[in-house]
């Protein structure tokens, strides 16, 4: 393999890297994917839904043999306080029906690797199990890359990076600097089984329908961070996700904060008598617009969690984003394949100007103001979440006092609790979360 080039290398395994290696194989061209994990997906950990918007575009078919979970037509959020929860939440009869809203549970292991089967019957060759650890160079410029393996060095005419959140191969290039704790979140999960009929009747679900339940406030202990239950078929993926800086600040131990999360009065019920299956930990960049990677050099591109694309607001979106900037990323490649294998930065800043008019991106830069919000109104993982109990639970309880003057009080206590400005400073952030 010492002497073969390819014309392109694909690094990292995953939805971006899969994605942009199925666009450029299915062009004719020679596509290797260099994946460090046993498979592709045996390293990958995820706590979320997948979301097919892109994949229905790759592989129109998909639902004929991909191996997902459970079709998500139904999502609630709620606010954890000590003892309770407020919350609310949506099911539509017409998500529960094709496409199914492009949201489904998957177990990545499975998955990715079903995916990248996929990429292998396009044309591309995988070689799994083998890190990569620099670039070759020619002339100043990236020819290929370096590989533990025999014969390790791979040449290629352009290199796509796809090796994750702390993308080693980017930093070497001066692409983005070391992950900042404010701007890195550290997630931890655990899959729980449960037979499936258990599953369907403590979630209320009929058929292959799955559920997403997603929990802010106090569900990490004070950090800012949020916890979330999916639904799988037999079993149940729990798990919380919190700032590095924020866990820090309160000197909570990850897998101490998922444990308190477990045996919350609210969560309990959901997850008692299951087995653990599985215990993974994953980084997740939350940088948002502002923080997102260089995306291209000469013979060289950037895409999903490498580059920062994860929308880590109310909507929790990052595998659609992942696959789109592969797959814009793979159309910008065969591009310039078809004009002359020109790889140079000038004609690879065509990804960005696809990028720019995307979903992806424009996404980004919406919520672009999202994680500095919520770092600047850390009250409500703590003190407004006791305060919400306080006054909710107040303002509900039948006691034979009128409403009025109880409003009254209730009202002038919410005002007292903190500076009214705080507060209104706090309810106009959260806009940049929603909105």
């Amino acid at each position: 393999m010492a002497d073969e080039k390819f014309d392109a290398i694909v690094v990292g395994g995953g939805p971006a890297g899969l994605s942009a290696a199925y666009v450029m194989a299915k062009a004719g061209m020679q596509v290797i994917v260099v994946e460090r994990g046993d498979y592709c997906g045996s390293k990958n950990v995820f706590g979320g839904i997948f979301f097919t918007n892109v994949m229905k575009e790759l592989i129109p078919d998909f639902l004929k043999d991909a191996p997902v979970e459970r079709n998500v037509s139904k999502r609630r959020f709620s606010f954890l306080t000590p003892t309770g929860e407020v919350g609310g939440g949506f099911k539509f009869d017409r998500f529960n029906k094709e496409p199914f809203n492009n949201s489904f549970t998957v177990l990545r292991a499975k998955f990715d690797r079903w995916f990248s089967e996929k990429v292998e019957e396009a044309g591309a060759m995988i070689i799994t199990g083998t890190v990569v650890d620099d670039f070759l160079l020619k002339d100043g410029k990236i020819c290929g890359v370096k590989a533990r393996m025999e014969d390790g060095d791979l040449y290629g005419d352009v290199v796509v990076l796809a090796d994750g959140v702390n993308s080693l191969l980017a930093k070497k290039l001066g692409f983005h600097n070391e992950l900042s704790a404010e701007s890195t979140i550290v997630g931890v999960k655990e899959t729980i089984a449960l037979p499936e009929e258990r599953i369907r009747d403590r979630f209320g679900l009929t058929g292959n329908e799955g559920v997403a339940y997603e929990y802010f406030g106090m569900a990490t202990g004070g950090a800012i961070g949020s916890g979330f239950i999916y639904t799988n078929k037999d079993t149940i993926s729990v798990g919380i996700g919190a700032t590095i800086k924020s866990m820090l600040e309160h000197k909570l131990n990850p897998n101490d904060v998922l444990e308190a999360f477990k045996a919350h009065p609210v969560v309990a019920p959901l997850v008692r008598d299951g087995e653990q299956k599985e215990y993974s930990a994953h980084l997740i960049p939350d940088g948002g617009y502002d923080k997102l990677s260089k995306l291209y050099g000469d013979n060289v591109l950037v895409v999903g969690d490498a580059a920062g694309f994860v929308n880590a607001t109310l909507f929790h979106e990052g595998t659609n984003l992942a696959m789109e900037s592969g797959k814009l990323a793979g159309q910008t490649v065969v591009e310039s394949f078809n004009k002359g294998k020109n790889y140079s930065a000038e004609a690879l800043s065509q990804y960005k100007t696809r990028l720019d008019n995307s979903f992806a991106m424009r996404d980004m830069k919406q919520f672009r103001g999202s994680g500095k919000a919520l770092e600047h109104n850390s009250k409500l993982f703590g003190k407004y979440a006791v305060l919400m109990e306080d006054v909710v639970s107040e303002l509900f309880a039948v006691d034979g006092e009128a409403k009025w003057p109880k409003e009254v009080r209730l009202v002038k206590k919410v005002l007292t609790a903190d500076n009214p400005f705080a507060l209104l400073k706090t309810a106009l952030d959260m806009r940049k979360v929603i909105v």
